[in-house]
């Protein structure tokens, strides 16, 4: 493969995987994606983190046949930048990159604003964390802080798995009722019964259901997993409030939602969530935003291509 004289970057790295993408900047086609490990450095470390962050970039370039010297402009949506000195110490990883071109960095919820129509905007990501970000008209911006349940924000996949597990154990201790979680989580675990499934979680730490198993649990009328789902569509909707109070947003512009617990398209989930919303913001609409953040990244760094210059936007094909 012959790459491109230009190309735009786009990284999205989070707690389980980093995803990398170049595009041409003059035509948008994509060009090459790839996959490596985590890169939050809260999972893996800063010297993790900047290993990770730098086998995204040398993978995706080799995939592309390209050199770091024709990326003329990048996104990076960087899990666990949550307070200035994160934003610092990233910084420092993507400089010692060398990088042509000027390279957005931003917490990685920032990433699905991009995709949300010009003006006023909310996203709620859920994934390995939870976090909201909006934008007002103005460009101006506020988030929640996304660092757990214990301020506040719950509903993450830990989240999640970890309340399915503690159904399961309830269920089986006597203290809460029957649930089908129960039979999922054995499945998931091959634990021989829910005392060795207990001792898996709570020894080994693999509670091995997933939130889909979760809300597939739920879908079949479990009020325990019913019960996790409307506690996560709540905590959301709680979320993307406050952040209409902060930032005045009147009338609630549409909340868009993505990570792995919401964006693949649980029904019942998804119902959960929009009754919240009604509850607590009326008249909003939600949906779910559909595209890999790593995309909307590579959509970011073609808009700081094209203010430099002309970059057409994203079209995609097989790579």
């Amino acid at each position: 493969m012959t790459a491109p004289a230009g190309l735009v970057l786009g990284v999205d790295a989070g707690g389980t995987k980093t995803d990398a993408a170049l595009a041409d900047a003059n035509t948008g086609e994509l060009i090459a994606s790839v996959r490596v490990g985590p890169g939050n450095h809260e999972r893996v470390g800063w010297a993790g983190s900047a290993d990770a962050l730098r086998l995204a970039l040398d993978t995706v370039c080799s995939a592309a046949g390209a050199t770091v010297g024709v990326v003329t402009a990048g996104a990076w949506g960087l899990a666990g930048l949550d307070w200035p000195a994160d934003a610092e110490r990233y910084r420092e990883i993507i400089d010692s990159f060398e990088l042509a071109g000027p390279q957005l960095v931003v917490n990685d919820a920032f990433l699905a604003l991009e995709q949300a129509p010009p003006g006023a905007a909310i996203a709620v990501v859920a994934g390995t964390g939870m976090v909201a970000v909006a934008r007002d008209a103005t460009g101006r911006t506020a988030r929640t802080l996304g660092v757990g349940a214990g301020h506040g924000e719950w509903g993450s996949g830990g989240d999640v798995v970890r309340a399915a597990a503690e159904g399961v154990a309830g269920a089986h201790l006597g203290f809460g009722p029957p649930t089908d979680l129960t039979a999922a989580a054995l499945a998931a675990s091959g634990a021989t019964d829910a005392s060795d499934y207990c001792r898996l979680v709570w020894r080994e730490h693999r509670p091995a259901l997933t939130p889909a198993d979760v809300w597939d649990v739920a879908a079949g009328g479990d009020a325990m997993a019913a019960s996790i789902a409307a506690r996560a569509a709540d905590s959301y909707a709680a979320a993307a409030a406050s952040l209409v109070r902060r930032l005045h947003l009147e009338p609630t512009p549409t909340v868009l939602l993505t990570g792995r617990v919401l964006d693949p398209g649980h029904d019942l989930l998804h119902t959960a969530i929009e009754a919240a919303f009604a509850a607590r913001l009326p008249g909003t609409t939600v949906r779910r935003l559909g595209v890999a953040p790593v995309l909307a990244a590579v959509r970011a760094a073609s808009r700081i291509a094209a203010q430099r210059g002309g970059s057409p936007g994203i079209r995609h094909r097989s790579c």
